[in-house]
Parts: C-alpha cells; sequence; structure tokens
C-alpha cells in the first residue's frame, strides 16, 4: 500500500505550482489524471525540446502521471469531465477565478453536487478579495509578500529574484498539505469542499519573521542579519559557505580562528560597528578558510571548536554524482529517458513511476478503464474535436 493508494485526481493545471502539487501526490500513490488543453501545457514548450517531444521541464513537474488532453472548449467536453470528476475523488485547478464555473464546474457546483469531492483552486491571490483578478506569477508573489522587502530594508542588501520560482513551489506544497488534510477529513465524515489556496498567503506563511515584523521589527543588529550566514569565495575559485552568523556568534568565530584580537578590534567591538564592518569581517574568514588544505578539513575544524557548520558550492549535477545522492536515491529515471527528483519524502511506498508520456498519450486508456467507452465512442469524441494527441 501506497499511502494514497485508491485516490483518483484530476489535474486541470499547468506550469508550475498546480502540476508540482499534484505530481506529490502522484508519488504519494494517487492516480492522476492530467488534462492538458489542445495547445498543451505551457512547460512542454520550455527548452531543451527533446525528440520525445517531453521537455525536462515537463517531465519534472509531471512524472507519475497519466495523459489526456480535451478541449474544454469544444460541445460535449464539460459533460466529459463532469463524468471524470464523478469518478475522481480531489479536483486541482489553477485557472483565473471563474473560468471553470463558465464551463459549470466551479467549486460551488461541484462540491454540492459531490459533498466528498476535495476542490483545490490554485492562485496568485485567491478566490476573494479586490486582487483576485490580477495576473500573478512567482516573481510577482515574491514582491508582493514581503520577502524580497524583507532582503531590501530588514537585512539591508538589494533585493534580488529567486533563481527558482520559490512561490510556486511553496504554494505547490501547501496546496498538496491541505488536500491530504481535507481528504482525511472527507474518509472520517464523507465530506470534502473546496480549497482557496494562494500564492502570496503561502509565501506570507513560510515567513518565520512576519510576527515579529508585525510586532515592531528589530532594532541594531537584529534586523534580519542574524540569518546572515556568509559565502565565502576563495582566491582559487572555490565557493564555500558557512551557517551561522558571524555577526551575533563572533565569540565563538574568534575562539575557532585562534583570532581573540577580533573582539577587541574597533570594527567589531559593539554590534553597529560589527554590521558597518561585516564585509571586513568575511574577508578575515576568507583568509582563514583559504588556509586550510581542503574543505572537508575547514568544516571539521569549524564544527569542533564552534556552533557554526559549512558546505561546498555544488551544482545539481554534482550533487546526484555525489556518495549520498547515490544512498538515497535522489533521482529517478522516466519513460523518456529523463532524471526526475525521485520523491518528496522517503517511505511508505513514496516516489515517482517515472510515467511521462505526450499530450493525450492516455486518452484511450483512461477513457476506456474509467468511464467504460468503447473504441468508437472514443473515435465519435476525437472527431468532435473533444479529445487531441500530439501524435
Amino acid at each position: 500500500m501506497r499511502p494514497l493508494d485508491g485516490i483518483r485526481v484530476l489535474d486541470l493545471t499547468r506550469v508550475v505550482a498546480g502540476p508540482m502539487c499534484t505530481r506529490i501526490l502522484a508519488d504519494q500513490g494517487a492516480e492522476v489524471l492530467k488534462v492538458e488543453p489542445p495547445e498543451g501545457d505551457l512547460s512542454r514548450t520550455f527548452p531543451p525540446i527533446p525528440d520525445t517531444e517531453v521537455t525536462p521541464y515537463f517531465a519534472q513537474q509531471n512524472a507519475g502521471k497519466r495523459f489526456c488532453s480535451i478541449n474544454l472548449a469544444a460541445p460535449g467536453a464539460p459533460d466529459l469531465l463532469l463524468d471524470l470528476i464523478a469518478q475522481c475523488d480531489v479536483v486541482v485547478e489553477n485557472f483565473r477565478p471563474g473560468v471553470m464555473a463558465k464551463y459549470g464546474l466551479g467549486p460551488d457546483e461541484l462540491c454540492e453536487r459531490f459533498p466528498s469531492l476535495v476542490y483545490c483552486s490554485i492562485t496568485g491571490f485567491g478566490q476573494t478579495g479586490p486582487w483576485a483578478k490580477r495576473r500573478a506569477y512567482a516573481p510577482i508573489g515574491h514582491l508582493e509578500s514581503g520577502l524580497l522587502y524583507h532582503d531590501e530594508f530588514k537585512v539591508g542588501r538589494p533585493a534580488a529574484q529567486p533563481a527558482v520560482v520559490l512561490g510556486d513551489a511553496v504554494t505547490a506544497m501547501m496546496a498538496a498539505s491541505s488536500i491530504n488534510a481535507l481528504l482525511v477529513q472527507a474518509a472520517r465524515t464523507d465530506k470534502g469542499g473546496h480549497l482557496d489556496v494562494c500564492m502570496v498567503e503561502s509565501l506570507v506563511y513560510m515567513q518565520e519573521w512576519v510576527s515579529t515584523e508585525l510586532s515592531g521589527g528589530w532594532e541594531g543588529i537584529n534586523n534580519g542579519a542574524c540569518n546572515e550566514s556568509p559565502i565565502l569565495r576563495l582566491p582559487d575559485g572555490q565557493v564555500w559557505g558557512m551557517a551561522g552568523s558571524p555577526l551575533a556568534w563572533i565569540d565563538h568565530l574568534a575562539s575557532v580562528m585562534g583570532r581573540p584580537d577580533l573582539l577587541t578590534d574597533p570594527r567589531f567591538e559593539e554590534p553597529a560597528t560589527r554590521m558597518e564592518n561585516y564585509d571586513d569581517l568575511v574577508t578575515i574568514i576568507v583568509e582563514w578558510a583559504a588556509s586550510f588544505a581542503s574543505f572537508d578539513a575547514f568544516r571539521v575544524e569549524l564544527e569542533a571548536g564552534s556552533p557554526f557548520t559549512a558546505a561546498e558550492l555544488r551544482s545539481i549535477n554534482d550533487l546526484a554524482e555525489t556518495d549520498w545522492a547515490i544512498d538515497r536515491g535522489l533521482m529517478a529515471a522516466t519513460d523518456v529517458g529523463v532524471d526526475v527528483p525521485a520523491r518528496p519524502a522517503k517511505g511508505a511506498g513514496i516516489g515517482t513511476t517515472g510515467h511521462v508520456a505526450a499530450r493525450g498519450a492516455d486518452n484511450h486508456i483512461v477513457l476506456s478503464d474509467i468511464l467504460g467507452l468503447d473504441a468508437a465512442a472514443i473515435a465519435g469524441l476525437e472527431s468532435a474535436g473533444v479529445l487531441s494527441s500530439q501524435a
């Protein structure tokens, strides 16, 4: 048994937040039916595009699902989706508010018709309120949620967008965990409901300093700098990093470095001057780190005499080849030869099956298995433009 064996999910999502959410459910054992429009999920076009026409980006967010393609605007398509939903436990969609309702498939209609259904809507600003109709992508969420403000004004470094779509990933995880919670409720009471999952709210929820800021914020050294873990760029080009703030733990740092003079250095004696001369302190740490023959020797010395720890800057390729990654089974192969992250957690049969396919590749098997349609009925849906495939 896998945790979500027997749970069927209709996935009407695209790009990142929604597909990552349903990928988590698929990894947990749910049968996820990904329904794409005739033009396909936009992430099928993200380079590089291999001969299989399944991009690595698409494969990562959608591994382990079954792939259908339905033109929702075609006559009869909403009825076909309704038939599928009647056989599902969960619906996940990330359209703009109101789009699903246009087709008679909105949360109010479906939750009334199927009381045990878990219906999850994922948007940038939520289903209600004056911002509900705003366009929202991860960079917008980062700006509106206070996340980048924290860098700019609380930590004192120029705000910059993260290198990954953090807002989408966090929203996906919040959505998946909330869906699982409501599935437990549905199992106990036969009552599901509508989940309104919002990127900005998800980003606010994940920031550990929200309540502190609402309570007046910090003064002096505490204006976010306790999380200022330095990146050490060594003269030979190596890049190491430390976890821990040399501003807050300078006593430990001076001890492990054998530099008691730092504690009486005018630049570092007081919290305020320590902050002003942070770059000088990092330069001193870099000079000390460069004196070690290897990173491992540096890390062992650092950990033995202080609460700090350290790591090397690695690429994903480098990480995937480490003994640690191999032992953990960090990556998993897919049907199209693309490796993807294997799972959100280890244990209880959680992990991807690796099935990835072209748009609409599983139309026939899904409609035959779940709705009992025969070949002639499926061919009729194809002729009517309801069904399509990438073939």
